[in-house]
């Protein structure tokens, strides 16, 4: 049976992404939840601070590579070093809009984790978060 997708963390440095990207998962589904970081840093801070708080955590994840101060691997690194119910818990998804053949293999690899190119697609984002 298919997870129903309550709420729904978006961390991106660039604002406009954002704003895209929540607009097309209110267009899909307006029942969702969605916060929004512009630090990937503050975003693992609220998840360590809220591990406790199931209802205060998102069920997916979309975070971009390339940030300043902690990138999506850095980060990445760090969430698989919590503990384990909050990575059950949470799927991740990779967004970029590199075009870098490396780092699109590097997190395809990891079958954990989802990747999608930016801007994120209708097509992408409504089997996961339709009703």
């Amino acid at each position: 049976m298919k997870k129903t997708i309550k709420k729904v963390m978006i961390i991106d440095d660039n604002e406009f992404d954002c704003y895209i990207t929540s607009a097309l998962i209110e267009s899909i589904n307006p029942d969702i939840e969605i916060m929004e970081f512009n630090s990937s840093k503050l975003a693992l801070e609220y998840l360590m601070e809220n591990l406790e708080k199931v209802d205060k955590l998102p069920d997916i994840l979309f975070i971009d590579i390339y940030m300043p101060v902690m990138d999506g691997f850095e980060f990445i690194q760090k969430y698989n070093q919590i503990p384990i119910v909050l990575r059950q818990k949470v799927k991740l998804c990779v967004t970029s809009t590199t075009i870098d053949d490396f780092h699109v293999k590097k997190m395809k690899s990891d079958v954990k984790v989802l990747f999608a190119s930016k801007p994120i697609s209708r097509e992408f984002l409504e089997p996961l978060l339709a009703k």
